[in-house]
């Protein structure tokens, strides 16, 4: 009952920063006594601090408290398409210091060596700022089908594996890893620090070199029976479209994810049709910097892309009845033509009864996404039992 009361606590702490004992009191039916015990305890290890005194109708001004951000670490590591990134980030979900590094997906030693790499920065600099200590773990939101300390994944027509057991030997002496697929650790992360945070049925959709989808579902990540729930560049959207690696005609994540816009863009570049790209700008950001200076054949690209698209997510939609769904990945910055028209476009397609009663929004984590969401799998669990533990001095 103690562990569970100390999670309590320290997760209303961490959602309402210059909460007082009494509000907490209040909120929680726990008495006064408890309360002021188990904030002490809080306070002693090093994830709450007092921040000042707050105002009082009448009798003793009440102390506020609020979590140290970072008073806990949770070492962040995402692979996927759009390369690694690596960092620390604290318990308001904030990456400290970022690693980045392009990766080729088919060869299994490089992405380890790149991972090392990062992960050692990311050491040095807690190390300097005296932070090593709070570091919890490290979570790792790996691309494809993940399967214990493996992951499978598809690229082009060939499916490759990726072991992290040597990663994780090498650091079982410093802390722990906890291993999830990418875009369902980028879907926990936007309920924990991003706009999710209030939903309880969320739809996230990653949108960049690939594209996939992560399910919160009455609060909780939904992984499937086998844990491969939120395939969605794997939904079929038309019998004539070109065949994908998984069997199926038409799936869209085959015709309207970054990689096969980019590569119509190379189709057009070699058949001389008129375009300000070129083949040493194939990338997702000159695409949408192209689409932003009206480039005839990018707007055509993107109006096609956003039609798939909308398509796909307006099927889930009606499939899974969620109250939020959150645009992410490289193609969907916020403000951008790619987002503001998939936006618009997923809400004139929805259910016409269901139209207001769902949101649709970019996230606002951006490039962040991958590695706050796989930190999120370690920073969650000092929130939920029986994972509050102290860290010895």
């Amino acid at each position: 009952m103690k562990e569970w009361n100390l999670s309590l606590l320290s997760k209303l702490i961490r959602k309402n920063p210059g909460v007082s004992r009494a509000d907490l009191t209040a909120k929680t039916n726990l008495s006064p006594t408890t309360v002021s015990s188990l904030v002490a305890e809080l306070i002693e290890n090093g994830l709450v601090r007092e921040i000042g005194v707050g105002e009082s109708a009448a009798g003793r001004k009440p102390i506020l408290l609020e979590l140290i951000p970072n008073g806990r670490i949770g070492l962040g590591i995402s692979v996927n398409h759009d390369g690694i990134l690596v960092a620390p980030v604290n318990l308001v979900g904030q990456p400290l210091v970022t690693y980045t590094s392009k990766v080729d997906l088919a060869d299994g030693n490089a992405i380890l060596s790149q991972i090392i790499e990062g992960i050692e920065n990311c050491l040095k600099y807690l190390e300097q700022h005296e932070l090593k200590e709070n570091l919890a773990g490290a979570g790792i939101g790996l691309l494809g089908l993940v399967e214990g300390v493996k992951t499978r994944y598809l690229l082009g027509d060939e499916w490759y594996e990726l072991d992290l057991s040597p990663l994780i030997e090498r650091y079982s002496n410093q802390f722990d890893f906890v291993i999830e697929n990418d875009v369902n650790a980028m879907a926990l992360g936007e309920t924990w620090f991003g706009f999710g945070e209030e939903d309880r049925h969320v739809l996230y959709v990653y949108l960049g070199y690939g594209l996939g989808a992560g399910l919160i579902i009455d609060g909780m990540l939904y992984r499937g029976a086998y844990g491969n729930a939120g395939e969605l560049g794997h939904m079929s959207i038309t019998p004539s479209g070109p065949k994908c690696s998984c069997g199926l005609p038409g799936c869209v994540g085959k015709i309207a994810d970054g990689t096969h816009v980019l590569m119509k863009i190379k189709e057009a570049l070699e058949n001389n049709e008129p375009t300000a790209m070129t083949y040493d700008t194939l990338t997702v950001s000159h695409f949408l910097q192209a689409v932003e200076d009206e480039d005839e054949l990018c707007l055509k690209l993107l109006d096609d892309m956003v039609f798939d698209l909308s398509r796909t997510i307006v099927s889930a939609v009606n499939l899974l009845n969620p109250s939020l769904i959150i645009l992410g990945g490289l193609l969907c910055p916020p403000n951008s033509s790619v987002s503001q028209k998939l936006i618009k476009t997923i809400k004139e397609n929805s259910i016409e009864g269901h139209r207001d009663d769902f949101k649709v929004v970019v996230s606002n984590l951006g490039a962040n996404a991958g590695v706050v969401g796989s930190a999120t799998l370690v920073l969650k669990t000092l929130f939920e039992l029986p994972s509050y533990r102290v860290v010895e001095k």
